[in-house]
């Protein structure tokens, strides 16, 4: 029975289109795209990542490492600007590619309001110290400090378990005498702790107000307000220290630029419950208390869920809905001006201020733009295709779960809709529909299928057409060739031939296996602890000759592996004359081009068909040759040698198969296809392949990406 390859089958996954709208470019192959920033996306290439634009210019080569191996995260772009790991130490780039900041550090990161100046972080004595930089690598504050905190144009530095501020030319403003200190640059002020003191000074070290500590746990400093917590409570007080609104809040958001903070207490129905709302500087309630879900404000809209109809729309500030609450769920609006929202065909809709409708993504879901309007979308349908050893896609094969090796130039493939299998040939049209629920491969131009009728599996043959040859009627079927099928029904054995009729063997065989290289076998068993008779059967349904033995195979090539003692495997001519002993050989794989697998003492090696050892035993596993080549697995990885045992691949690989004309296709994450000289012809981004044949294979795609951006940005 000819062997086949089947393809990993995973639960087939609807084509999930793609709404023009957004795309910008689309079939990208890569083990994995991430949208960057700053018009670049960041690209994996043989285990390392670089940066390239919309068009696919690489920008920025792939030579650049995972910092993390377990999370890998391609890092994002800033501002034009972007921290990266290599060799073991992190340097900064700009979007050029420029290295702005060598590669000699634990740690380089922008600050994140003010991207003229970067963090530094080396190791010292097995502890981490800390400095500031420009970017044009000017040491401004020594990297000598424990720790630092940065805002702006200033920076809370650490030493001996004190802190004390500096601004960004190194100048030292607050000396380090301080327990704790955050600055907050727009206001010009920092928290302080210092000698069981607890508040707010000014950049110039005096107190503007102190609080008791045991009393307040005092937050950050926006827009002149200082969220505040006692007792667990939410309020907020002014630059002098004064309540300007009651801690009477559960959760509370800081004061933004349009003079509002968001804040929330809990439902007097359900203490699990925050109702929220905003209020102004004074504590005047401008949007009710009253929301369950109440987003930020984003192009000055809020998100929110209508308490009346629990539909969400978008709130201005002063509390209006601009966009009327008809949606089942709603996102932010995002930095170009757009949100998704969930329309009630249970679809996401990307819709802009005005409620102007762009239509959805795909069916499935929404997919969030980066700020500068950009996404990477991955594609999960991977779908079924034929392609050249190019990589060349000649044909998408649609309506496809599962595709199977060619033969005779024919593949199986299962129908995604029905779940049942048809055929499909070189040119990747379909031959045969899908009505079948098993087959084989064509040999001879014949094919076994099967169907279940009424609760069990009955079997025919079909033709390379489609036509039947033999109904699918029978308990039992074999593989066709010779011009002769076997089929069995009721205990009996018939042979048939190409036209359906059945021809009775030589006699009633115990046991009877299809045709191969010739023959037929069919076997009687011995009684009384004897050996068995087998007979071998030419294509005239003529016993050509018997033997006694205890094992006896079909013929593979010109050779038949018997055993006439139970001990030692032999090798028999078509004349049924045996003509080698195979010493110490445990077991083996049958012949193909000539060779056969044989395993002495735990090791494989090859024989050829005189017996006569070619390939001394070495290996752990091998496989049969096939069009001169075979694969063999060592220490757990795969290669392929030829039949003069030269290693053409070390083993090294996590599966290899050879292919026709010295092509092989090779597993390493993903599928890839290869050379006899080891050039890649298509590097590993295939899901699954099957082997070649007339240098077409059934491929199923791997990842691949669209680039999206939003209809909105520019």
């Amino acid at each position: 029975m000819r062997a086949l390859l089947l393809l990993l089958v995973l639960p087939c996954f609807a084509n999930a289109q793609i709404n023009p709208v957004f795309v910008a470019k689309s079939n990208l192959s890569y083990p994995k795209l991430e949208a960057s920033g700053d018009g670049l996306f960041g690209f994996e290439k043989d285990g390392k990542f670089g940066y390239m634009d919309k068009n696919e210019k690489v920008i920025i080569p792939a030579v650049y490492e995972y910092a993390n191996t377990t999370y890998k995260s391609i890092p994002s772009f800033s501002k034009g600007l972007v921290s990266l790991y290599k060799d073991g130490k992190y340097g900064l780039l700009d979007k050029t590619g420029k290295t702005v900041i060598p590669f000699e550090y634990d740690y380089v990161n922008p600050f994140a309001t003010n991207p003229s100046f970067v963090t530094l972080r080396k190791k010292a004595d097995n502890k981490n110290i800390y400095g500031v930089a420009s970017i044009q690598h000017k040491i401004i504050i020594p990297v000598e400090y424990d720790d630092l905190q940065t805002d702006s144009f200033y920076v809370a530095v650490k030493k001996n378990s004190k802190w004390g501020l500096m601004d960004v030319t190194g100048k030292l403003l607050l000396p380090l005498e301080y327990t704790a200190l955050t600055v907050f640059a727009r206001e010009k002020v920092c928290k302080a702790e210092k000698d069981g003191k607890y508040g707010f000074i000014d950049l110039k070290g005096n107190w503007l107000f102190e609080k008791a500590k045991s009393v307040y746990t005092l937050s950050g400093c926006y827009y002149g307000m200082i969220q505040c917590q006692v007792s667990s409570k939410y309020g907020f007080l002014d630059l002098k220290g004064n309540e300007v609104i009651m801690t009477r809040y559960d959760v509370a958001g800081n004061f933004e630029n349009h003079g509002l903070a968001r804040v929330g207490k809990k439902s007097p129905v359900s203490a699990s419950v925050n109702l929220y709302g905003y209020i102004d500087k004074k504590g005047g309630e401008i949007i009710p208390l009253k929301f369950e879900s109440l987003g930020f404000f984003y192009h000055g809209l809020a998100s929110a869920k209508d308490p009346e109809t629990n539909r969400y729309g978008f709130l201005d500030k002063t509390g209006k809905w601009i966009i009327k609450p008809a949606y089942l769920d709603v996102t932010n609006f995002d930095n170009t001006g757009g949100a998704w929202v969930k329309m009630t065909d249970g679809k996401w809709h990307y819709i802009d201020k005005t409620g102007k409708d762009f239509g959805i993504f795909t069916d499935a879901s929404y997919k969030s733009f980066n700020a500068d309007g950009y996404a990477a979308y991955e594609h999960s349908d991977y779908p079924y295709v034929m392609m050249d050893k190019t990589g060349k896609v000649i044909k998408k094969i649609e309506d496809c779960s599962a595709v199977y090796n060619f033969s005779e130039g024919m593949a199986g493939f299962k129908c995604s809709t029905s779940g049942k299998y048809g055929f499909i040939d070189l040119n990747g049209n379909k031959i045969i529909p899908c009505e079948y629920d098993g087959f084989t491969g064509f040999a001879d131009g014949v094919s076994r299928v099967s169907k279940t009728i009424d609760g069990k599996t009955k079997y025919g043959y079909i033709d390379n057409k489609g036509n039947v040859i033999l109904p699918v009627a029978y308990e039992n079927a074999q593989g066709f060739r010779n011009g002769w099928g076997l089929v069995k029904n009721d205990g009996n054995y018939f042979f048939v031939d190409r036209s359906g009729n059945l021809k009775e063997p030589p006699r009633k065989y115990d046991e009877l296996n299809e045709f191969r290289s010739g023959f037929a076998l069919g076997k009687i068993k011995g009684t009384d602890n004897n050996p068995h008779t087998f007979y071998y059967i030419n294509p005239q349904l003529k016993e050509e000759f018997f033997i006694t033995a205890w094992q006896a195979y079909l013929f593979w090539e010109n050779v038949a592996v018997v055993s006439t003692d139970n001990k030692t495997y032999e090798l028999m001519n078509k004349k049924g004359e045996i003509f080698k002993k195979l010493e110490g050989v445990e077991t083996l794989i049958f012949c193909n081009n000539g060779m056969l697998a044989v395993r002495e003492k735990g090791k494989w090696g090859y024989v050829n068909e005189k017996g006569d050892m070619m390939i001394k035993p070495k290996y752990d596993t091998c496989d049969s040759f096939k069009d001169g080549f075979a694969r063999v697995k060592l220490n757990s990885k795969w290669g392929i040698i030829d039949k003069s045992g030269t290693e053409i691949t070390e083993p090294k690989y996590e599966n290899i198969i050879p292919c026709e004309n010295g092509v092989f296709i090779f597993f390493d994450k993903w599928w890839g296809i290869m050379d006899k000289t080891g050039k890649i012809l298509v590097p590993p981004t295939l899901y699954s392949i099957t082997i070649f044949e007339k240098d077409k294979a059934l491929a199923r795609l791997g990842k691949t990406f669209s680039i999206i951006k939003s209809p909105l940005a520019k």
